[in-house]
């Protein structure tokens, strides 16, 4: 019984033994880390095997189905599975990061007194202050910005909140809710701790987050203004005197900027003083950060530092904390496997060639990689899959004529865009359900003139980024 119960104790703490193992291998270079993170993580995936959803079965299937077969008809298999199983653990670490931030986030008063400000501006000022609020909060809570406003618009726009007006009610939900699905969807390109960075920063290293902005920008402040136009046109009219009612100040938010400005600045600083790339430096400044704001929670409940505190809640929780993203981290590690194992099955060369015969090259190949994503996207793939192979399988861009960051802003506004339109994806299924509503009714009754009046958008900024970078 005891042995029993000390082995499942360990198994909670298999995440935490692959995140120490990676990072110990990628900072310090110790020999025998990745001999440490490797079996942590088969622990892991084994132990949530049945707890996966749909997608990430699927692709935990698929990854195992290439291992077999790579061991068994490839001359030399070990360095190629070792070095996929790298992959995966860098990635799952990543994933296991962010869940921890995720835990000091939503525990945090703060959080809540910034979202209920957001919540309750007048008319003319939710839609900005929304969808900026969820594009901050994304960064840090990812995928739980979503739950924390979701609750909010459920429980704030009442019947009688709009003066019994069930028409008014209907309206004001359909506008929050697109604010809120609008804003989160262009984390991609905004955020420096997102999915979407990483994924591109490590599969073309060549490129750095700054190098990312000039196009990336652009584009979110272009959709985030485009948004706000169609809120204006599309949206009623105000009642008399709903904008004489007094607003929540938005300090609550100015102090959460601050918190979401020092941990990225924490990740740059980790990045120039130890000459390492920003995913890396993610994977150190997302851990640290989130103990350090969990111990200042502590020690405001009951005094003292809050570390031994914080500590407690970690070791407490660890089954819970690290199980919450079991799925994302499949998807997102198991994708990066399966590219490992098949970019050796590809002629670079031959496929180098055919595109540049098929005058696949410059814009138009950035442009064919976007639409290809966006309509992966719709029958199910989800992005960080058909991103990770794409970016891993492409030649060099500017062999092919193409600017690497207009590639690149090129898949993260395919990630951005389905998001928002794929009715696969768990953002729109979270967002349908608060609303009650179909996910294709939301992606393309309401949203799906704002999809439209996109694409052209982002193409022509990546044809400028082309011209003036290339």
């Amino acid at each position: 019984m005891v042995s029993l119960r000390l082995l499942r104790r360990l198994a909670d703490f298999a995440m935490p033994l692959c995140m120490t193992g990676t990072l110990l291998d990628l900072v310090a270079g110790v020999p025998f880390a990745p001999w440490v993170a490797r079996p942590a993580l088969l622990v892991y995936l084994v132990l949530q095997a049945r707890h996966l959803s749909g997608m990430a079965r699927a692709v935990l299937t698929v990854a195992c189905t290439g291992a077999v077969l790579t061991a068994l008809f490839q001359p030399d298999p070990w360095p190629l599975l070792l070095e996929g199983l790298d992959r995966f653990c860098f990635f799952a670490t990543f994933m296991a990061s962010l869940s921890l931030l995720r835990v000091a986030a939503m525990r945090s008063r703060l959080i809540r007194e910034a979202g209920y400000s957001l919540i309750h501006q007048k008319p003319s000022m939710r839609y900005p202050a929304l969808s900026l609020g969820t594009t901050l909060f994304g960064i840090i809570l990812n995928i739980g910005a979503l739950s924390l406003f979701g609750a909010m618009i459920q429980k704030g726009n009442t019947l009688r909140s709009a003066g019994g007006d069930e028409t008014l009610r209907t309206a004001r939900e359909r506008r929050m809710i697109l604010a809120m699905l609008r804003g989160f969807a262009i984390t991609p390109l905004t955020s420096p701790l997102g999915i979407a960075v990483v994924v591109l920063l490590s599969n073309m290293p060549q490129l750095t987050w700054p190098m990312l902005l000039p196009i990336a920008l652009p584009i979110a402040a272009l959709m985030m203004l485009l948004g706000w136009w169609l809120d204006w046109w599309q949206g009623p009219r105000p009642a008399p005197g709903a904008s004489a009612r007094a607003r929540p100040s938005l300090r609550p938010l100015g102090r959460f900027s601050l918190v979401v400005v020092g941990i990225t600045l924490t990740a740059f600083l980790f990045s120039g003083l130890g000459h390492i790339g920003l995913p890396i430096a993610v994977l150190i400044a997302c851990p640290l950060c989130a103990f350090v704001w969990l111990a200042v929670q502590r020690r405001r409940l009951n005094g003292g530092s809050g570390t031994g505190r914080a500590w407690a809640l970690v070791v407490r929780r660890a089954s819970t904390i690290f199980a919450a993203n079991r799925s994302e981290i499949v998807m997102l590690g198991g994708s990066a496997f399966i590219g490992v194992l098949i970019t050796p099955l590809v002629d670079i060369e031959l496929l180098n060639a055919w595109l540049s015969s098929s005058g696949l090259h410059g814009l138009g190949l950035a442009v064919t990689a976007m639409l290809l994503t966006l309509l992966l996207g719709q029958c199910g793939l989800n992005p960080v899959i058909s991103v990770t192979l794409i970016t891993a399988l492409l030649p060099d861009p500017q062999a092919l004529g193409l600017v690497p960051e207009v590639l690149a802003v090129a898949l993260m506004s395919a990630w951005t865009l389905s998001m928002m339109s794929s009715p696969f994806t768990t953002v729109l299924l979270m967002v349908s359900a608060f609303c009650r509503r179909s996910p294709y009714f939301v992606a393309w009754r309401w949203n799906g003139l704002y999809y439209a009046l996109c694409l052209p958008l982002v193409i022509g900024v990546l044809a400028l980024g082309q011209r003036f970078l290339g």
